[in-house]
């Protein structure tokens, strides 16, 4: 039945969404009308010397303009699998917008992840992008990722992901607490913060506070970091993309180009209109996380030294807040450029507000802009119009091809992410197991529809229900 099932979907995919040999045929025709149709978009294919398809990279102009106009400048690379025919491997660059959304920038495809395949990568990126300052780089400890990035953006910092990062030490150490106390450390914003949590680290496991120390702060940790992180800590906006292309990664190269344009064409429009209708100055993401911090400056007092400068006081602790400058000594503020609650009670203070002291990144103008530019649609092969050197290039299958068996549909999932839950085969209830159940057994629909009262053990002395002949307490009675 499975085989079945499994054949009639190998049969109806190309008929929906073509084959594999017709679409990579179609590769440049489909680059050529994209850029036509989206001004300013770079594509990139690469084919070997004997026409077989290697490489093809594809940016959209509206996510180059709108990265560096209007955007942080962090960026998360990932890599995943393709389900098709061939195989092959998806490389994704993301960031994030000032309402905390998925922003893809460039995508492009090779055989596998390998150091020619992300340098090439990382090279069309940087000829989309062009010089970024202050330029982050998050990913994985992927040593091909960290090779590319070093080789084609010496100028930027390459950080890695705190979530993978903590998976790797749950797995060497066999310890959940040292990965928590390791993100703890990752996420704090000050020295003093950063130094108890690695004390508390190395007093729990000392291989594990050597281990991160090897790998070095500066990668994993935000106070440490050379340039500004921001909020981002993981690759998970990378994730995300990958999940939402779990479908289409099954699809022929083209269609799947085409279904990446088509999603993208959406987020656009949808997330331009949703931010026309925001009702504040702030994205509602970034007005989520002000209200929260306005709610802590009650409960602080708050001394002013000039007109700028303020000393801030709660629960035995005091910084101090440079309103000029945009600072203050628990360094959230100019680590996020959102104001931290000590700086919303100082701006109170002197009625200033508080939309002022956040970067255009987290402004409900600036979200606007970045989806202002619409994604044009490319339409059906049949109406396109490709000048015959380009329509007449040659694109052949890859040389690598999937390997024999059921492909993975999801990712592996690690052990610590494994839940196991106990559950009683009487009553069906999780946290205990048969022999201590005290509930009434459960009834089902099937050849054993219900469970009768007398299913467990009785004592062989008494016969009652709860204990047995050794702890009976007719027991002696019995024997005399």
């Amino acid at each position: 039945m499975y085989s079945k099932a499994h054949y009639a979907l190998q049969y109806a995919l190309p008929l929906s969404y073509g084959t594999h040999e017709e679409t990579f045929q179609l590769l440049s025709s489909f680059a050529y009308i994209l850029k036509q149709q989206n001004p300013g978009t770079i594509t990139d294919l690469q084919c070997a010397d004997d026409g077989k398809f290697l490489y093809f990279f594809m940016s959209l102009w509206s996510s180059i303009r709108g990265f560096r106009r209007c955007m942080r400048p962090v960026i998360a690379v990932d890599g995943t699998h393709l389900k098709g025919r061939f195989g092959g491997t998806m490389f994704v660059a993301t960031a994030q917008d000032g309402n905390e959304q998925v922003y893809p920038i460039a995508f492009g495809y090779g055989d596998s992840e390998n150091n020619n395949s992300w340098e090439w990568f990382l090279e069309c990126l940087r000829g989309a992008l062009g010089h970024i300052d202050d330029l982050v780089f998050i990913s994985d400890r992927h040593a091909s990722i960290e090779a590319g990035i070093s080789k084609v953006f010496p100028y930027a910092t390459h950080t890695i992901c705190c979530w993978h990062f903590g998976e790797n030490m749950k797995k060497r150490f066999h310890k959940k607490d040292v990965a928590d106390i390791m993100d703890s450390a990752a996420r704090s914003y000050s020295e003093i913060q950063y130094d108890h949590h690695m004390e508390e680290l190395r007093k729990l496991h000392k291989g594990a506070y050597d281990y991160v120390i090897d790998a070095g702060p500066h990668k994993w940790s935000r106070v440490h970091c050379p340039q500004r992180r921001y909020r981002l800590m993981t690759i998970n906006v990378a994730e995300c993309i990958n999940s939402c292309l779990k479908f289409a990664r099954q699809l022929p190269l083209m269609t799947l180009a085409e279904f990446i344009r088509n999603m993208l064409q959406k987020w656009f429009h949808d997330r331009h209109t949703a931010a026309q209708s925001m009702r504040h100055r702030l994205t509602d993401a970034a007005h989520g996380v002000i209200q929260k911090r306005v709610e802590k400056c009650n409960y602080m007092t708050v001394n002013a030294v000039d007109w700028n400068i303020f000393s801030v006081k709660h629960k035995g602790k005091q910084w101090t807040v440079n309103l000029a400058r945009k600072t203050c000594t628990c360094n959230k503020f100019q680590m996020d450029f959102l104001p931290c609650s000590h700086t919303l009670a100082a701006a109170r203070e002197r009625n200033l507000d508080f939309t002022s002291l956040c970067a255009d990144y987290y402004k409900r103008e600036t979200l606007i802009d970045v989806y202002s530019v619409p994604i044009m649609p490319v339409g059906h092969p049949s109406s396109w119009v490709v000048p015959s050197d380009i329509a007449a290039q040659v694109v052949l299958n890859p040389k690598t091809k999937r390997q024999s068996g059921r492909p993975i549909e999801g990712r592996h999932v690690s052990s610590s992410e494994r839940t196991t839950t106990q559950s009683c085969r009487r009553c069906g209830q999780p946290g205990h197991h048969s022999r201590r159940c005290s509930n009434p057994p459960m009834v089902n629909e099937g050849p054993r529809t219900i469970v009768p009262d007398d299913y467990r053990r009785k004592c062989s002395i008494c016969h009652t229900i709860g204990h047995n002949k050794q702890t009976c307490p007719q027991k002696d009675t019995s024997v005399e």
